[in-house]
């Protein structure tokens, strides 16, 4: 065998191996799912939501949505950087979008936070959906505007603030450079301040913190689970600090790996209306 023949069929083999191994690698990134739910009896006494009600997938990720059930269940995109692109989903704005035993997917280009309620039950069925980038942090500012019916109290795009500005303008003061949080912490909590400007002051501010299900050693968890949330139902404007403690699962998950990844998730939302603001952070938290 020549030299160039040798060379040639070196190259025909790495082309071949990596044929095989990206499908592989491809394969190995988990689709979270989530499904429509139904308790309790009578008509007066059943209750209906989303399992889970949060999933955490990065730019690009896709999310199953279901409902293998009887009653009929839809998709409404309440807030968001844009609306996600699905298939095989009754997706509206109205509660005639409807349907039983159905399963589709929506794929997310953008990150940011995502909110979405059942089009025939309302706000009683939120879910959300957390995307996030490359690491980092990102603040999105929903564009999708509210349709109003039954899942918008204002009836006017993205809320109203109720701060003395009358609601004009960002509720961060300074961008991204308002959210203070160190990407690396120490304990059983997360510690950090966001600086809220005019137009946010009044607003109720949420921030949770979501592990992988595979960090809490919950194979048939969820790909995000909410280890932490701390809420405030009026803030001032000025800076705001905030410390999260871990909930016993996710204390034990610290104690057992010594790190733990975690996605801190920060919400502003006015006094009607979804949020209008919100921000996310990577960091890792160490024993």
């Amino acid at each position: 065998m020549t030299i160039p023949t040798r060379f040639f069929v070196l190259v025909l083999s790495a082309l071949a191996a990596a044929l095989v191994v990206l499908p592989a690698i491809a394969g190995s990134e988990t689709t979270p799912t989530i499904e429509a739910v139904n308790s309790g009896g009578g008509y007066y006494g059943e209750t209906h939501a989303w399992s889970p009600a949060t999933a955490t997938v990065s730019a690009g990720g896709t999310v199953t949505l279901s409902n293998h059930t009887a009653v009929e269940h839809g998709v409404h995109w309440v807030s968001g950087p844009e609306t996600p692109a699905c298939s095989g989903i009754p997706v509206g704005t109205s509660s005639v979008t409807r349907g039983a035993n159905w399963s589709g997917t929506c794929t997310f280009a953008k990150p940011g936070t995502y909110t979405f309620y059942c089009t025939v039950h309302g706000p009683e069925m939120t879910g959300t959906i957390t995307v996030n980038a490359a690491g980092g942090t990102t603040v999105e500012m929903p564009s999708m505007p509210s349709t109003g019916g039954p899942t918008s109290p204002t009836g006017a795009g993205g809320g109203s603030h109720s701060g003395e500005s009358g609601g004009g303008g960002s509720p961060l003061a300074g961008g991204t450079a308002a959210l203070k949080l160190a990407s690396g912490q120490h304990g059983p909590s997360v510690h950090g301040s966001i600086d809220v400007s005019a137009a946010g002051a009044g607003d109720r501010l949420e921030v949770a913190l979501l592990a992988s299900g595979a960090s809490l050693a919950k194979v048939h968890r969820p790909s995000s689970v909410r280890v932490g949330r701390y809420v405030r139902t009026s803030v001032r404007a000025g800076v705001v600090p905030f410390a999260v403690s871990l909930t016993a699962r996710g204390r034990s998950a610290l104690r057992r790996h010594r790190r733990l990844e975690l996605t801190v998730r920060i919400a502003l939302t006015p006094v009607y209306g979804v949020p209008v603001t919100t921000v996310t952070h990577s960091l890792v938290l160490h024993a």
